[in-house]
C-alpha cells in the first residue's frame, strides 16, 4: 500500500478495528473522531512518535511494530489498553507503561533494551515476549515478579539465554510461567 496520511475517516465514528499497515504513514492523526475503535494496527509503517491516541479510550490493542519509535509515550490516556505490540522499533526502555495498567500482552521483541524498569506497574501481565533485546542480567528479569499473573516470557537472543541454567534460573525467578 501507498497511504502516506490517515485521513478522511471522521464519519466512520462506529469502526471498531482499523487496520494500516504496511505504508507509509509518518504520523498518527485523524483519528480523534473514532471513539469506538478496539483495535488499530499500524505495524511496517514510518512512525517516530506514538501520538494523539488521547480520544481512543476503548482501544484494546495497539500494533505499532517495524516503525521508528524511540520512546514509549503518548498512551497515558488508554488505560483499558489490554495487548501492546511494539517490537521491531529501537526502544532502549520500557518507560512510558505506568498508567497501562490492563496490558496483559506485551510485544517488546527485537529492540535494543537492557533493563525492565517500567514493567512492574503491569499487574496483569500474563504475556511478556521481549526476545531479541540487551538484556543480560537476573536482576532484570527478577523485575518481572512484581507481575502475578505473568505465564508466558520469551527472551531468547537476548545475552541471558546463555546462562547455561538459563531455563532452571527462569522458572526459579519466576515461578507462575507455564
Amino acid at each position: 500500500n501507498k497511504i502516506s496520511c490517515i485521513e478522511n475517516l471522521g464519519a466512520l465514528t462506529g469502526l471498531e478495528m482499523l487496520e494500516l499497515g504496511d505504508n507509509k504513514i509518518r504520523r498518527i492523526e485523524n483519528l480523534d473522531k473514532l471513539e469506538n475503535l478496539n483495535e488499530l494496527y499500524l505495524g511496517k509503517n514510518k512512525i517516530s512518535k506514538i501520538e494523539n491516541l488521547d480520544s481512543l479510550a476503548n482501544l484494546k490493542i495497539l500494533s505499532i511494530q517495524a516503525n521508528r519509535i524511540r520512546n514509549i509515550s503518548g498512551l497515558e490516556s488508554l488505560v483499558g489498553l489490554q495487548e501492546l505490540y511494539i517490537a521491531d522499533n529501537g526502544l532502549q526502555n520500557l518507560q512510558g507503561l505506568e498508567k497501562n495498567v490492563s496490558i496483559e500482552t506485551l510485544e517488546i521483541a527485537n529492540n535494543k533494551i537492557n533493563n525492565l524498569d517500567g514493567v512492574e506497574a503491569l499487574g496483569k501481565l500474563e504475556e511478556f515476549w521481549a526476545n531479541n533485546n540487551q538484556i543480560s542480567t537476573w536482576t532484570e528479569v527478577e523485575k518481572l515478579k512484581r507481575n502475578p499473573s505473568l505465564l508466558t516470557v520469551y527472551l531468547e537472543h537476548n545475552q541471558i539465554q546463555k546462562d547455561p541454567q538459563y531455563r532452571r534460573k527462569l522458572k526459579m525467578a519466576l515461578p507462575t510461567l507455564t
